[in-house]
């Protein structure tokens, strides 16, 4: 059986891998293993974490399917243990782009205790970028943010979502009484907005975008440390992490979903630039656009 798969452009390289390495939290880190550029050949993941890596597989031995050479699967059937249907696919587009679609359907209600929406997350786990900020546009500016320690103020909600239709999370009181350190760490919402479903951060001279579908379901999150230590002296990894919010009124058992994203790796040349990366991928992929 193979465990890992590597997919190239002319820039990029990726390795698409399951959760067979023993990592430093153990066998937790399926999905980009690697991801490098002829422009910066040192990995852009932990490298005994990953990127793009989905909650919902994590830890759950998917298996790997190569599509093709450019293409990758980490899939899983639903049993007792896990009972979600999920793929999630890994495709590399010339120059610079990793194209990733997760689709799973619940076979029974995976909402969390106390919740009437379905979180559907992923952990991007950075390897020692020089600043460990996020960098999105919040009022029509540029925003840098990460989170001023691990759980604190970690979630980032769209500006174009009413406060009142946001998700309500279990008080720390109402949290699996006894377990309130298990309490996901993402529950707790930073003040600031987003404008567009896209953010950024910079590794070097290179630029790591991630654009998004389904915009009013998506939600960013972050971890100054959950990377862990970083070999840059008295700093730490951050996790650039994301998560789509299915609501109640959507959220049905048996039903079908699938979420669509984009990861861009290039050198950086400008917030403009950023920008005409974002409109691309929403033009050439059809994803919607935030009214």
């Amino acid at each position: 059986m193979s465990h890992c798969a590597m997919l190239q452009t002319n820039e990029i390289q990726t390795v698409v891998g399951d959760a067979s390495r023993d990592g430093v939290g153990g066998q937790n880190y399926c999905g980009l293993w690697s991801l490098t550029s002829k422009h910066r050949r040192f990995n852009a993941f932990g490298n005994s974490f990953a990127g793009l890596i989905p909650g919902e597989i994590r830890g759950k031995s998917p298996v790997l399917e190569v599509v093709d050479d450019t293409t990758a699967a980490l899939v899983r059937t639903a049993d007792e243990s896990h009972p979600v249907d999920v793929r999630a696919t890994y495709s590399v587009q010339a120059p610079c782009y990793v194209d990733h679609i997760l689709t799973l359907t619940d076979q029974t209600d995976r909402r969390q205790q106390g919740c009437s929406f379905r979180e559907v997350s992923w952990c991007c786990y950075m390897n020692c970028p020089e600043g460990p900020r996020l960098h999105f546009l919040s009022n029509g500016e540029w925003c840098r943010y990460i989170s001023p320690r691990h759980s604190v103020q970690a979630n980032i909600a769209p500006s174009y979502v009413l406060d009142a239709q946001l998700e309500q999370w279990p008080l720390k009181g109402e949290w699996r009484e006894g377990h309130e350190d298990s309490r996901p760490f993402h529950w707790d919402r930073h003040g600031r907005t987003f404008d567009e479903p896209f953010y950024f951060g910079r590794l070097g001279d290179m630029v790591m975008i991630l654009v998004f579908d389904t915009p009013k379901w998506l939600r960013f999150f972050c971890s100054p440390s959950g990377g862990g230590a970083s070999l840059i002296l008295g700093q730490e990894c951050p996790a650039w992490d994301f998560e789509w919010v299915i609501p109640e009124q959507d959220y049905q058992v048996g039903r079908s979903y699938t979420f669509n994203m984009r990861l861009v790796y290039k050198r950086f040349v400008s917030g403009e630039d950023v920008l005409e990366e974002f409109r691309r991928t929403q033009e050439e992929l059809g994803f919607e656009q935030v009214p």
